[in-house]
């Protein structure tokens, strides 16, 4: 069953690749007297680090067992069948089960749902009207109901009151454990410091190294921005005195044609160059436009399967255009795959160009291919072809030693394999500030073989690095989306997700790494 980030982040997707048009520089009259982005210094005198929150944390032994028609609900309670306690439920889409666990102590629990679905469904675990957790129940032809759990969520002691909203599908839910847990275990922190592409530049393990040491301890700030402007990274600066570690950027109007679009992406890539020089770190997504026909981004837009079906997939990975040209002319390859990998040359173009400038790039691409909403994605197969594929012809033909990979989901059916990614990232659109503890431990082990430091990639609402730094789930990064999940159409703040003291605080905590805190990453690798 694929994933329920669907709609959010295919109009996050859409909203990031439309772009804002004319959105203005930050406002100069209430401008914090300090340099700007094209300065050398960009640290803001007036704010100092504000020290990490404490929480109590008393481990108590805890078991309680919550039946699930024992809570408040607007669903049916039916009796058929095998159940435990008087009966069981059925969340269909939009219902939702509210209990209360009388926990004993203010510590880390598991809450397990008893669950099972014949066509699948997601339910979110809701707490003081966040979520804080999300549970995938599979689909299954059995009856037999098997345990969901969210790990590592902090409780304090005391009535907690407990909200499971069905987001898609139906399950029966039988009853609830409330366990007593730990946080993030330490081991999963425990992650290689060189890239996996071959023969890396100094300065891509510089960065690599870094992330790595830093993974655990902090958190590094970071900005998806919309194509060809800082409109997001100034507003934050002008609002905190600081700006993100980490730029954002979109490399999507790399392969379309058109004036408007060259000069996006000319602008785009200057922008980067400029940031990966100040010694900020440089991150390009790439949400894919269809090769061919209505170069649109949508499930439907384009036919991976058919596109790679018969074709010689190592040999053509490290082939010249004219041999490309040559085949196609002779019916050796299609029209597809020929168009598939010009828009991989259109996208190298532009990374050559930031490792010309000895600019190591933290690469995105294919993000979310297990969310159902976009072509690459269409099954989880050919989407790992096209990733080898990928990394092969950028790395081995193009040449590009400035990359670290990062896969953007969440199904292991997905994951392209250890060798051929650095990162694994998600994106959360929750509007909830929670450290999302359970989702990071589970993602940790989307590799069974290599742990892998874990990132969130885009979010509508800013994480609480405090909750991070409680729970112990230190992501690697935080990036909130960009356009109105943080600025107006004018270019100032936006507070629908994010209030003003929430970011403040976060950019000035001592958690959280901001431009200025970074070290200089070309000689890291020597440290």
């Amino acid at each position: 069953m694929k994933k329920i980030l669907r709609l959010a982040a295919l109009l996050t997707a859409a909203a990031m690749l439309c772009g804002c048009s004319d959105i203005p520089a930050r406002r100069e009259e209430s401008a914090p007297e300090t340099e700007t982005a094209d300065d050398e210094q960009t640290v803001h005198a007036e704010y100092e680090e504000i020290p990490a929150r404490e929480y109590i944390v008393d481990r108590t032994e805890t078991a309680i067992k919550l039946n699930a028609e024992g809570g408040v609900t607007d669903a049916d309670i039916r009796t058929d069948g095998e159940f435990d306690g008087e009966g069981y439920i059925v969340l269909d889409e939009g219902m939702s089960l509210a209990h209360i666990a009388d926990v004993p102590a203010s510590q880390h629990y598991s809450v397990a749902i008893a669950a099972h679905s014949y066509g699948g469904a997601v339910i979110s675990l809701k707490m003081q009207n966040e979520c804080v957790g999300t549970y995938y129940i599979p689909a299954s032809d059995s009856a037999e109901y098997s345990l969901a759990a969210v790990d590592s969520l902090y409780m304090s002691g005391g009535p907690a009151i407990m909200n499971f909203v069905c987001e898609s599908g139906s399950a029966a839910v039988d009853y609830i454990l409330v366990e007593d847990s730990d946080k993030v275990p330490p081991e999963y922190f425990r992650t290689a410091e060189s890239p996996v592409s071959p023969n890396s530049t100094v300065p891509a393990i510089g960065t690599m190294k870094y992330l790595a040491d830093v993974y655990g301890d902090k958190v590094i700030t970071g900005q998806n921005v919309t194509p060809a402007t800082n409109a997001e990274l100034d507003a934050i600066y002008e609002e905190t005195g600081r700006y993100p570690a980490m730029r954002c950027g979109e490399i999507a109007l790399a392969t379309l044609d058109g004036e408007e679009n060259a000069e996006k992406t000319a602008e785009e890539l200057r922008l980067a160059t400029e940031w990966g020089k100040k010694g900020g770190l440089v991150s390009c997504t790439w949400h894919w436009y269809a090769p061919t026909g209505s170069r649109g981004v949508n499930v439907g837009a384009f036919d991976l399967a058919a596109a790679l079906e018969g074709q010689d997939l190592t040999g053509t990975a490290v082939m010249g255009a004219g041999e490309l040209d040559t085949l196609l002319e002779n019916g050796y390859i299609s029209g597809e795959f020929r168009a598939l990998i010009g828009d991989i040359d259109k996208a190298a173009e532009f990374l050559k160009a930031l490792s010309d400038e000895d600019i190591p790039v933290i690469w995105q691409p294919l993000p979310d291919a297990d969310a159902g909403a976009y072509w690459w994605g269409n099954d989880a197969g050919s989407f790992k072809k096209l990733w080898q594929f990928m990394f092969t012809r950028l790395c081995t033909y193009h040449s590009l030693k400035n990359l670290i990979w990062v896969w953007n989901g969440s199904g292991a059916e997905y994951y392209p394999g250890d060798d051929l990614c650095d990162i694994v990232g998600q994106g959360f659109f929750e509007n909830s500030s929670a450290s999302f503890a359970g989702r990071f431990s589970a993602l940790a082990r989307v590799s069974d073989t290599e742990t892998k430091a874990l990132a969130i990639t885009s979010c509508d609402r800013l994480p609480d690095p405090n909750c991070m730094l409680r729970d112990n789930a230190m992501w690697l990064w935080f990036a909130i989306g960009s356009g109105d999940n943080i600025i107006n159409p004018d270019g100032t703040l936006s507070e629908r997700h994010t209030d003003w003291q929430s970011l403040h605080d976060a950019f000035n905590s001592e958690i959280c790494v901001t431009l200025d805190e970074l070290p200089d990453l070309s000689e890291y690798a020597f440290g």
